[in-house]
């Protein structure tokens, strides 16, 4: 099977080296011409951690047409705020039956359906989501990576969600820790990188600032944080609940991913082996400022709005990163309307969600 990858960033590094390394056809493709060039220039991709070799028949390229010809699934690893770029590109490319998976989802299947449609696109494909990216990974440099975790028991959806069989069989011989779950609402509001990233970013930003490595979540996720990130997880599950979603707690998706088995989060977060050597960003300027809350919380205070759920905890902490970066986040932010869930009641919703097809439409 071929592989189009897009973003070759950590992610789309890690997979293709995966990817390579259990026989299958890969490209990956990127619009940063000295990254590719550094990796073509390496002449592939070495990995190490739980995949380990050095893969030189990965190809990289720069030529969006050349990377999407004849391919058999689309694997987007793009940051959030590249969703909309990447799903407009790929309109003049796309053929009959090709998937496009988005990992992680970050209300990414919304946004492509509704830039495809805007854009008359006729072609019959699969649109689905993850709700994390499937790699516990980090690029030391273009074409090297450490992939620490591959996970295990991964959700995914698609949009609709009665094309969800069709994607699962496609793709289950590679990732069969892929497991089908309801909708792609389900797939983002699992998506934990907010709930996590951004609370430890915010009250560790002094530390962040100042000289000198911390890690991440052993160092950054205090008790008095992990408490905050359980408000802001108690937000999404009223949301779920206005939905009819099943929502795991974050607990349960750690357990999931990396068979932590602990009393509560914070122990969860403490004792996870995939975490204990992921150094903290050195500056505010990152995406779990500038993806987390722009495509995490912000469109999930717009739904919870929508749908009549008080969102104080994710409204406090979008205008404190806003004091602290003295930046509007919510200029940036993904908008309901480009999810194609504006003035949708809750029901409305639900039948998109499943049918792909909206009422009176």
């Amino acid at each position: 099977m071929k592989f189009t990858i897009i973003g070759a960033g950590n992610g789309g590094q890690s997979m293709a080296a995966h990817l390579t390394s259990i026989e299958q056809d890969v490209i990956l493709y990127d619009v940063q011409t000295d990254l590719i060039a550094a990796i073509n220039e390496r002449g592939g991709i070495k990995a190490e951690g739980v995949v380990e070799g050095f893969f030189a028949s990965v190809e990289a390229t720069t030529d969006l047409e050349k990377a999407m010809k004849d391919t058999d699934v689309i694997m987007v690893t793009t940051t959030g705020p590249a969703h909309k770029h990447v799903a407009k590109a790929i309109v003049p490319f796309l053929q009959d039956e090709q998937t496009i998976m988005i990992l992680p989802g970050y209300w990414g299947a919304l946004e492509f359906r509704n830039v495809f449609k805007e854009a008359g696109c006729e072609k019959n494909v699969y649109v689905a989501e993850t709700e994390s990216l499937i790699y516990t990974c980090r690029s030391i440099e273009p074409g090297y990576v450490r992939i620490r975790k591959i996970k295990e028991g991964l959700e995914f959806a698609t949009l609709p969600a009665v094309d969800g069989e069709k994607v699962k069989s496609q793709l289950m011989d590679v990732y069969p820790q892929l497991k089908l779950t309801d909708s792609v609402l389900t797939t983002t509001l699992n998506n934990t990188n907010p709930v996590f990233h951004v609370p430890i970013t915010l009250f560790n930003a002094g530390r962040i600032e100042a000289e000198g490595d911390f890690y991440f979540y052993p160092d950054g996720a205090t008790p008095s944080i992990v408490q905050i990130m359980e408000k802001l997880e108690e937000e999404k599950r009223q949301i779920a609940e206005k939905l009819q979603i099943d929502l795991a707690t974050c607990q349960d998706l750690l357990a999931r991913f990396y068979q932590v088995e602990e009393k509560s989060l914070y122990e969860a977060l403490q004792k996870n082996p995939a975490y204990q050597t992921g150094k903290a960003p050195t500056t505010l300027n990152y995406r779990y400022i500038y993806e987390d809350i722009p495509y995490g919380l912000y469109p999930l205070v717009k739904l919870g709005e929508q749908l009549g759920v008080e969102m104080k905890t994710a409204k406090l902490l979008i205008e404190t990163a806003e004091l602290l970066v003295d930046k509007d986040l919510h200029k940036d932010g993904l908008e309901l309307s480009d999810l194609g869930l504006a003035d949708m009641s809750g029901d409305e919703m639900k039948q998109y969600l499943i049918e792909g097809v909206k009422q009176g439409v």
